[in-house]
């Protein structure tokens, strides 16, 4: 099974930084909780501390310059994929139970 990226959206990028420089939470501290490495958040301290306004905008569809249309297209499109990727996998288990199934049969007899 291949692993995913995470994502981060901006708004969790900075409450991230922001407790970490008003010092509620050190990088270890935070790292620990949030199950991400330290030299990514250490990655975030150094451009929250660049331009805190400004920091992770992303380079990614700019959804303010796309109508509802849009949007809504591109919304169904990723849940599409979710969906596809889902229905491979719960095939590919059923397969797999119906393997298992098959030998449980062969030994019990």
């Amino acid at each position: 099974m291949k692993l995913t990226k995470r994502q981060f959206n901006r708004e969790f990028k900075l409450s991230v930084c922001e407790e970490i420089e008003q010092g509620l939470k050190t990088q270890a501290q935070a790292s620990r909780e949030y199950m991400i490495g330290t030299n990514l958040i250490s990655q975030w301290i150094s451009d929250y501390r660049k331009d805190p306004i400004n920091c992770f905008q992303g380079s990614g569809v700019n959804k303010l310059n796309m109508d509802s249309q849009e949007i809504r297209i591109r919304e169904l499109e990723i849940a599409l994929g979710r969906a596809t990727l889902e229905n491979k996998l719960l095939k590919e288990a059923n397969i797999l139970l119906k393997k298992i199934q098959q030998r449980n049969k062969s030994f019990t007899k």
